[in-house]
């Protein structure tokens, strides 16, 4: 793979051609792709020049990354650097997934997903790479101010700017959906809410391939990735007769999610993973108007928004993310006609009542002077 003089990684045009057509010609078959695109070794990533980068502090550390905040000398800002530290004790398979989680990333450039910089070797031959820091919070803690009843947050995070956070997710997953990309993880925990309206979803580290009819590929058998709560039926499964997981396994989650902005809850409760894993499997979730906060009023119409979307079998689901996000826009629309009839109406009302004041004081003036 050549690689250009700025040291980025590039595939030459007729490389690419032949990797997409023979990636096409396998997903259509219902193989899994070549993996060209996303997937490839340490020793065709570049080794980058020491001291682009200094390190300003560790921003956390999970599963086989450590993120660290650092000073991009080259650009002159702060970005994010995820890091493998301990490349060397790790099997291939985990350096392949790493830069596949972040070539996929850097693939799907959308305002509502972080944006990949850069990616290589530092100078000890660990694999990183770069990304926009997210200066905001996870959806996670917005929420749980919310529960808290933290001044700022409840009266600021309305159920109208909640969904329009759904909106954007929403977005973010459709346009990988047309990527032929899907998420697997979505969840409160992998959006980022930033103080001036940003939504970003990220940790795309379970995100797959798909075929054109929306099925997952080169996913590994027999082993539960995902977030208990939100994981769809088809990804806890060990069925062999379970339907596949995919795009629709994505609007499972996005179901669960706008439930959770629409209660402060999670679709599934339980002691621990292995309960609420069951209850997914086997059990509805209560109805949110039921376990709402309290003083908080749930729409029937959005209740069954998302029972549809958290459908047990993918095949009742939405069947895109755009048919579901029109499904709550709907609503939206409705609520700002009704609320816009309902201040029109206040402010003809107040306009005839000021008339009528006038029309009195002006019959009251005319009569004194009579007298």
């Amino acid at each position: 793979m050549p690689y250009d003089d700025t040291n980025t990684m590039t595939l030459d045009a007729g490389e690419l051609r032949r990797t997409l057509q023979a990636d096409e010609e396998r997903l259509e078959e219902g193989g899994p792709p070549t993996g060209g695109r996303f997937v490839c070794s340490l020793d065709s990533l570049p080794q980058k020049e020491q001291g682009r980068y200094e390190l300003i502090r560790s921003i956390g550390f999970g599963g086989m990354k450590c993120v660290l905040l650092v000073y991009d000398h080259d650009t002159g800002r702060e970005i994010a650097m995820a890091l493998m530290p301990d490349f060397r004790e790790r099997p291939q398979s985990d350096h392949e997934q790493f830069i596949k989680e972040a070539r996929i990333t850097a693939y799907l450039e959308h305002p509502n997903i972080v944006a990949v910089h850069d990616i290589g070797l530092d100078c000890n031959g660990a694999p990183f790479y770069t990304m926009s820091f997210l200066r905001g919070m996870p959806l996670t803690t917005v929420l749980k101010r919310i529960r808290e009843n933290r001044p700022f947050e409840s009266s600021y995070y309305t159920l109208e700017r909640r969904l329009r956070i759904f909106q954007r997710v929403c977005n973010a997953v459709g346009y990988a959906h047309s990527r032929n990309i899907c998420h697997l993880d979505i969840k409160p925990d992998n959006i980022n809410i930033g103080e001036f309206g940003e939504v970003r979803l990220y940790d795309w580290g379970l995100a797959c391939e798909t075929t054109f009819d929306g099925r997952a590929v080169s996913r590994e058998k027999g082993k539960l990735k995902g977030s208990p709560g939100y994981m769809a039926p088809e990804q806890i499964s060990i069925n062999p007769e379970a339907p596949p997981v995919g795009k629709s396994s994505d609007i499972f989650a996005l179901g669960a999610l706008l439930y959770t902005l629409l209660t402060l809850s999670s679709p599934f409760g339980g002691k621990d993973n292995e309960e609420v894993l069951l209850k997914t499997l086997t059990e509805d979730p209560p109805k949110a108007s039921r376990i709402a906060p309290k003083g908080a009023v749930i729409s029937k119409e959005l209740e069954l928004v998302c029972r549809k979307a958290m459908a047990k079998d993918p095949a009742d689901r939405y069947a895109s993310v755009t048919e579901l996000r029109m499904a709550v826009m709907a609503f939206q629309t409705r609520v700002f006609r009704s609320s816009m009839f309902h201040r029109q109406r206040k402010h003809l009302i107040s306009g005839i009542i000021l008339l009528l004041f006038i029309f009195i004081t002006i019959v009251a003036v005319f009569w004194k002077n009579l007298g």
